[in-house]
This record gives C-alpha cells, structure tokens and sequence, in this order.
C-alpha cells in the first residue's frame, strides 16, 4: 500500500512540476537589425521580428521593402524595443530615398510574410506603388513604419498615411507607409 501512495505522489509532484514548467513564460519580442542592400536602381531592406514565450516561437514576421529608381540609398533605420510590460511589440522604421530613373518610373513594394507556431503557411500581405516622374532630378523617399507583436498594436499614428496589417495565430503586424517627393 505505500508503495501505491508513494507512486501516486511521485506522479502528482512530477505533474505539477510538469505544469510549473509549461506555465505561460513572459512574452518578448525582439528584431534584428534591418538589413539593407542596394544597386544602382533598387534598394531592398529587410527586417525580421519575432516573439517568444520561453523557448517557444509564438510569433515571427519579415517585411521586405523594395523602392526601384536610381540612386537609391537607405536613410536611417531605427528600431524602438517592446515595451517591458504586456502587450508585447517591436517597432522598425526606415526611410528609403530614390531619383527616378531613365524614364522616369520609380516605385515600391513593401511585403510581409507572418507565421506562428501552429501554422504552416503563411499570413501574407503587401502596399504597394508606382510613379511616372517628370523632373529627373526630384527625390522621392519613403518612410515606413512596421510593428509587430503580441496583444493590441500601438494606434496608427496619422489615418491618412497608407496602412496595411495582418495577423497569424496569437501575432499581428501593421505597416504604415509615408511617401513623399523633394523637388530637385
């Protein structure tokens, strides 16, 4: 009989150890740093975030950005950390800067692709644009904000400014997208 009892408490200490373990671990979100490449006509930037509880990926989005032109350069990138407290997010901006070029077309793509731990496919949305320019030596730059996290995203700063967002299982993210041209 005490070997029964013994056994039994065996389980119970070694479920609800097993149950401490896999209680929900604080939720934090990072981002890696963005990612910029550029030739003489396009630059495309990439920035990775993602979301962890514990060793457990509960979130994780890309945007891609390409701007087409010539003379494309990256302005600044900058990333704003989640907040210590829930919800948990991660902010990137970068500011992307082309002429137009031979034909005066220029344009941009943002892209972003969004998975969590149960889903196999995607969550995938995108802003696009296109411009025919005129003055060849005009500077168009955009300025694009993404956010991505866990629970509800900061407002939107400015409803006229171009947004788009999505979400995947427990993650949401939104772009906010700003162009605008400097006479040359």
């Amino acid at each position: 009989m005490r070997s029964v009892v013994a056994a039994l408490l065996l389980v119970a200490v070694t479920s609800s150890g097993a149950a401490a373990s896999t209680e929900a671990h604080a939720a934090r979100c990072t981002a890696a740093r963005p990612v910029v490449s550029s030739t003489e006509t396009a630059v495309e930037a990439r920035v990775l975030t993602g979301c962890t509880a514990g060793e457990l990926v509960v979130f994780r989005a890309t945007m891609t950005l390409r701007a087409h032109g010539t003379s494309c350069t990256a302005v600044s990138e900058e990333l704003e950390a989640d907040p210590a407290t829930e919800p948990q997010w991660i902010r990137a901006r970068l500011e992307l800067e082309c002429a137009p070029g031979e034909k005066g077309e220029l344009g941009s793509r943002i892209t972003v692709e969004m998975r969590d731990g149960q889903n196999t496919r995607p969550v995938t949305y995108g802003l696009g644009d296109s411009y025919v320019e005129r003055d060849p030596a005009a500077r168009h730059r955009w300025a694009v904000e993404f956010i991505a996290g866990l629970g509800d995203l900061p407002a939107a700063p400015d409803p006229v400014v171009r947004t788009a967002g999505g979400s995947a299982g427990h993650g949401s993210s939104r772009t906010v997208s700003d162009h605008r041209v400097h006479a040359g």
